[in-house]
């Protein structure tokens, strides 16, 4: 589990959760809910590596600051994040 918990998995997450968001606005219904949902998941999971990261600060900003991008993107959809 321990190759889990770098930055480059982090950034992939945050990759992830842009892909399903990119996917849920060109979907309906049940797929889009589908993306949206699993944007919101991995979303957390990011939230959650992040704390658990010992980043510089330069390093924790950039990505906090996309994390916050894409919380408003998932608010906006509906998602509760």
């Amino acid at each position: 589990m321990e190759n889990f918990r770098t930055l480059e998995h982090l950034k992939a997450q945050v990759t992830v959760v842009r892909w399903h968001l990119d996917a849920a606005a060109s979907e309906h219904g049940e797929k889009k809910l589908g993306h949206l949902d699993s944007a919101a998941l991995t979303y957390h999971g990011a939230i959650e590596l992040l704390a658990e990261l010992a980043l510089t600060d330069e390093e924790h900003s950039a990505v906090t600051k996309q994390l916050g991008k894409l919380r408003e993107h998932l608010r906006a959809a509906g998602q509760p994040v």
